[in-house]
């Protein structure tokens, strides 16, 4: 290894510091978190010795601003002579302390009886005295298994809906301190002493919220954080961090990644209470958000194809635009009319609901024919089903050959229903004025000479034919095979040619 690896390897005397700072105080906050979950169950029972564990608690949280704050007034001229300081510091202040408030819990236990909690914390004491002890050795490893804090809360499982809570720190007492905690909320707690494992977890099962530790080895707390806050599926995950940390610029990093909040250690009930609840219910609000504007969505898309099968895109488009229309005039369209032959006779002499049934089947199959080609469905008067092409600014021909494609598959699809009706149809091109009619049921409908000559023409049609005007027909030209079927009556149009038209060529 180069000097420079070594270098970098040893931390600064003012790190160091920081470091060892942390590792106590996150000794001494499981010690005084359990006190404060002891202490609100005293307080629920209106216990009488409330005043005397209120006074040993209170001894704890003192003992513990002393404590860093005599680390912050040792000599940081060296690591060495930190470390001499801190020694002499522990066992002329902060171990006789701890040996005196042990002593307190102790009879306090006597008085109390066997309780989970009590033993929690004389544990806590217990692993706070030898680090105490020997400062700066290895840290030392739980020997005895921790309880289950759901069983030890008092309080029956978290039912199936319960949230869910990922708590992640490396310091197995801190995460049965937590639990033991989250727990009593009626919360469902999933503990992981390292980040992998808790971001292999996610990959399976989500949470509603995550509690994080900061120092951690392999993967740290804010490299966690950042890790969720980029992936899809986690980022909208709260955070909340609960640290030993004292380092302004670190927690500010991990609220700058995503965190919600954060909360020093050691953390009063009532503090994480809040936070914790106030964390699940932004999470709840989120949820809702997100169901919401999913429903509203849905919703909205639907609207759009009611109004699709109404109006033509272009009306769509401009009343979202502009939230209303105005009449204009569509030159190059083609009209096109389609009547049922004989259809008031077939309902005088059929049954209602099958005449119905039969429409509702065949004018079905206009529609999608209709949209085949490109054909906008204008709307049906009783038995005569009416469409234009071109109100998208197509030139006439293509308006032509649109409704004649149309035309004869309409022809072709009543030949084959069962309803064993016959058809007329009739087109002709020119220009109309199109707009919206009525103020609260819209309807979209087009007027003009084209418009009538055209329903004049496919009256003047014979049955499974299609008819067009000889300014169509003649616009259509090599397009078309069809014959003229020679003047006739239009009523309001005089005497005027009219032609079927058969088929379409392969031009």
């Amino acid at each position: 290894m180069s000097s420079n690896e070594n270098k970098s390897a040893t931390p600064s005397p003012d790190k160091f510091r920081s470091t060892f700072r942390h590792d106590l105080r996150s000794n001494f906050s499981v010690l005084i978190g359990f006190g404060e979950v002891l202490r609100e169950d005293l307080a629920n029972a209106k216990s009488p010795h409330l005043d005397e564990f209120d006074a040993a608690l209170s001894q704890g949280r003192m003992l513990l601003d002393d404590t860093i704050q005599m680390i912050n007034h040792c000599t940081l001229s060296s690591i060495a002579g930190f470390q001499t300081e801190v020694r002499n510091g522990l066992r002329k202040q902060t171990l006789p302390a701890l040996r005196t408030l042990n002593e307190k819990i102790t009879q306090l236990k006597e008085t109390l009886g066997e309780q989970e909690l009590i033993k929690d914390i004389l544990e806590a004491l217990r692993r706070l005295t030898l680090r105490c002890h020997s400062p700066f050795d290895n840290r030392i490893e739980l020997n005895a298994n921790l309880p289950n804090p759901q069983l030890t809360a008092g309080k029956d499982h978290p039912g199936p809906d319960a949230p869910r809570v990922l708590v992640i720190d490396d310091e197995t007492h801190n995460l049965h301190l937590i639990s033991t905690f989250l727990v009593r909320l009626g919360l469902s707690v999933t503990t992981f002493t390292s980040g992998v494992n808790a971001l292999r977890s996610l990959e399976t099962d989500l949470c509603d919220l995550i509690l994080l530790d900061l120092h951690m080895p392999a993967m740290n707390g804010l490299e966690f954080l950042k890790i969720i806050k980029s992936d899809e599926r986690f980022k909208e995950i709260p955070v909340l961090v609960v640290t030993a940390s004292d380092d302004a610029d670190e927690l500010a990093e991990c609220i700058e990644a995503g965190a919600v909040d954060s909360l020093p250690k050691p953390f009063q009930s009532a503090f994480l209470k809040a936070r914790v609840q106030m964390s699940l219910e932004l999470q709840t609000i989120k949820k809702r958000e997100k169901t919401f504007l999913h429903e509203l969505s849905f919703q909205k898309n639907r609207v759009e194809e009611l109004l699709s099968a109404i109006l033509p895109k272009e009306i769509i488009d401009e009343l979202n635009t502009t939230g209303e229309v105005l009449p204009k005039r569509y030159n190059n369209v083609c009209v096109l009319f389609c009547d049922i032959v004989n259809f008031t006779q077939s309902c005088e002499s059929q049954d209602h609901v099958l005449i119905l049934s039969q429409l509702q089947s065949l004018f079905s199959e206009f529609e999608a024919i209709a949209d085949l080609h490109g054909v906008q469905k204008i709307k049906t008067i009783g038995d005569s089903f009416m469409a234009v092409a071109g109100l998208r600014g197509s030139n006439t021909l293509q308006s032509e050959l649109q409704c004649v494609r149309a035309g004869l598959d309409m022809i072709s699809a009543s030949a084959a229903h069962p309803s064993g009706w016959k058809v007329r149809v009739g087109i002709h091109s020119g220009s109309v004025v199109g707009g919206l009619v009525g103020s609260r049921q819209f309807l979209f409908d087009v007027w003009g000479d084209t418009v009538n000559v055209a329903a004049r023409i496919e009256g003047a049609g014979q049955p499974q034919t299609l008819t067009c005007s000889k300014t169509t027909f003649d616009s259509l030209g090599r397009h078309i095979q069809g014959r003229s079927l020679g003047s006739t009556e239009l009523k309001g149009k005089g005497i005027q040619e009219i032609f079927t038209i058969d088929s379409l060529n392969k031009v």
